[in-house]
């Protein structure tokens, strides 16, 4: 009997093309939940290893993820997630009245305010540079304040 009618016959043509066969006889992709690789196996029995990560427990989901997301989600309330998101956006976006309650005008109108009024003082430079790197967070040099004060 030739090779090709051999293939014809019935067991390795139905394993082959999964013809009239069982599931488990068919080949099919399949994917590690481990670390997200996919692959054909070699036979239609279940691989022992990822290819990828070789892990024997490539198809069950990570336990600690799934503890830790769990106790998470448990311990934090609605309630304090969305305050406490709302003040994080105010902040970073620069809207809402909390953050802008405390603190002092460091407008460039009360900088040269308060720069005229050293000058008028007799301050020196160096004396306004400091107040103004200290109260408004600008580090200037004597040019800088000259063209300011003027």
């Amino acid at each position: 009997m030739r090779v090709f009618n051999k293939l014809n016959a019935g067991p390795a043509r139905m394993r082959v093309l999964g013809q009239g066969c069982t599931e488990s006889g068919v080949l099919r992709r399949h994917i590690s939940l481990r670390c997200g690789n996919t692959w054909w196996p070699r036979r239609p029995s279940k691989p022992m290893r990822c290819p990828g990560c070789k892990s024997p427990y490539w198809d069950r989901p990570r336990k600690l993820i799934q503890k830790a997301l769990s106790s998470v989600v448990a311990s934090v309330s609605p309630e304090k997630l969305h305050s406490s998101l709302s003040r994080e956006m105010a902040r970073a976006f620069r809207t809402g009245q909390p953050e802008t309650v405390g603190m002092a005008d460091r407008s460039l109108a009360k900088a040269l305010e308060v720069l005229k009024e050293m000058k008028a003082s007799g301050r020196t430079w160096h004396e306004m540079a400091e107040r103004v790197e200290r109260e408004f967070g600008t580090k200037l040099d004597k040019e800088q304040l000259k063209a300011l004060v003027r």
